[in-house]
């Protein structure tokens, strides 16, 4: 993983009972040491005695479901009640699934299952980096929303007591009024537009008519679309007006966005006697919305990739196979899957370092990429092991690509040090699913392919 991905001086409270578990949760994060702090404690009545007394000491709290006394899920609940504005995580064992289900219905950031495997290890740096960085988003998004509310409040109440960008024209499209905070905010003066019928010119390059010329001339709402697409809408608040929101990239150094409302003005008949438009610039909360956008585009990406190969992830690929078999089910089309194993990587580690190791990864990563189609998805399934999902593929057709990663793999050399050039290789096993087949059956026969092709002598394709 890449450690500018880490947050830093992340401080984890862990309450956990077992000592055994404690060890390992501590060696999960080794490699880390500068930017992790573990504190532990093994009841949950100490967790709230710390957390009450230093709220603002940890970033995440990681709660073991068993505990003495009182379940992690109680003790989660009981923080969440107490709103306390830390993220949760809770340690289940296997099996209890529905523990962590309704963790996360009560408000528990995420879970984490303890696998007999104690694969689980290897996702925690992961898995808590997310939750983090998540949490602060939603910080971030809450405070921005919040000064925004009262951004708005606090132009509201301006406006109450000062004049706001206004222009008014009558039934001959003649401008009649345009107030200084409209003459600030287009930079066209008063004395430019007044009685003239030139008030596109503050918002366009070429005539046409403005919101509220189409408000004097009442025409039909088709019309308004014809300029306004769908950005514009009827008015909750009066009658017959009309509130649009639009870009207008004369205005300022860099264009502005600019929400307006036009509306009718009547005489005591009911008369239209022409039309007022009121301005609001709200670029920045355009902008603002464009940067939640995009990071919550970049969370997302974060969420299913790894961290070291670009691909994606072991539990985006859950989601993703289960996707494929539904479609399998439904529609009777062809799926194949393959597993990918780098051969003797223990060894390649232990000899020329993890950095280099880490290298061979990415390289198998980046081979798999420029081999697969479009249509098919890679994940790194954990450690050196790699799969590829091929959607509407017969095995025959995956078993060609298959040879192709393996000898293109065999080909690729590495320099651990300049002295040293090494080939690696990649035993790869395949097959395809079969109707009604369990998934966890399915991967396991993959799986057993893939040691097959490491008995035969590795560097080969077995596909079952």
């Amino acid at each position: 993983m890449n450690t500018i991905d880490m947050p830093q001086n992340l401080n984890i409270l862990l309450v956990e009972d077992n000592e055994h578990d404690r060890a390992a949760f501590r060696r999960a994060f080794k490699d880390y040491s500068a930017e992790y702090r573990i504190t532990e404690c093994v009841r949950a009545p100490d967790a709230i005695s710390m957390i009450e007394k230093y709220p603002s000491t940890f970033d995440i709290v990681v709660i073991d479901h068993h505990l003495p006394c009182m379940y992690g899920l109680d003790l989660c609940k009981e923080l969440l009640a107490a709103s306390i504005p830390i993220p949760l995580v809770i340690l289940t064992g296997s099996g209890s699934e529905k523990v962590a289900v309704e963790a996360l219905k009560a408000g528990v950031n995420d879970y984490i299952i303890k696998d007999p495997n104690s694969a689980y290890l290897e996702m925690l740096p992961l898995v808590l980096n997310e939750v983090v960085i998540a949490h602060r988003e939603r910080q971030a998004r809450q405070a921005a929303e919040l000064a925004l509310r009262e951004s708005q409040e606090l132009l509201l109440r301006i406006v109450e007591g000062i004049s706001i960008p206004t222009f008014v024209i009558g039934t001959n499209h003649v401008t009649i009024y345009w107030n200084r905070a409209c003459a600030n905010i287009t930079g066209v003066p008063a004395a430019d537009v007044i009685g003239t019928r030139q008030q596109w010119r503050a918002f366009y390059d070429s005539e046409r008519p403005v919101m509220a010329d189409l408000i004097v001339d009442q025409v039909i709402e088709e019309t308004i679309a014809q300029y306004y697409s769908k950005e514009y809408r009827r008015s909750e608040i009066i009658e017959g007006a009309f509130e649009v929101e639009d870009f207008f990239p004369h205005l300022g150094e860099t264009g502005k966005w600019l929400y307006f409302t036009a509306a009718p003005l009547k005489d005591s008949n009911g008369t239209i006697i022409g039309a007022i438009e009121t301005l609001q610039d709200v670029t920045e909360r355009r902008t603002a919305e464009l940067a939640l956008k995009e990071s919550e585009h970049r969370h997302r990406e974060l969420s299913i990739t790894d961290g070291l190969t670009g691909l994606y992830n072991h539990r985006y690929f859950f989601g993703r196979i289960k996707d494929e078999i539904e479609r399998f089910n439904r529609y009777g089309s062809q799926l194949s899957m393959i597993l990918l194993d780098v051969d003797n990587f223990k060894s390649f580690n232990d000899n020329y370092g993890h950095m280099n190791g880490d290298l061979v990864l990415a390289g198998l990563a980046d081979i798999i990429r420029e081999n697969i189609r479009g249509t098919d998805s890679a994940y790194r399934y954990g450690g050196e092991e790699f799969i590829v999902i091929f959607p509407e593929t017969d095995p025959d057709e995956a078993k060609v690509v298959a040879e192709r990663l393996r000898h293109s793999f065999e080909m690729n050399t590495y320099s651990p040090s300049s002295e040293i050039t090494v080939r690696t290789t990649v035993s790869i096993g395949g097959g395809r699913y079969q109707p009604d087949e369990n998934l966890a059956t399915f991967i396991k026969r993959i799986d057993e392919a893939m040691y097959s092709a490491k008995r035969r002598g590795k560097n080969q394709v077995v596909f079952v």
